[in-house]
């Protein structure tokens, strides 16, 4: 069974919000924020392999803007 996802219009609200936090923060707290921000979300799931995979994604989008 697929986990159930965000509606695209939802997931540009959340990215506009997710921007205009960061932009608001001082540099040095913009790590800090995303580390809460994940353990909060994370929490509210009741698969740790779904926040695994997670982590996964995440690292590998890093790996492709990089190249």
């Amino acid at each position: 069974m697929t986990a159930p996802t965000l509606p695209f219009a939802d997931l540009e609200q959340v990215y506009e919000t997710l921007a205009t936090t960061l932009d608001a923060l001082p540099e040095e707290q913009e790590r800090l924020f995303l580390a809460q921000l994940a353990l909060a979300l994370a929490h509210r799931v009741t698969d740790v392999a779904l926040v695994r995979e997670a982590i996964e994604e995440a690292r590998r989008g890093l790996a492709v803007a990089a190249s």
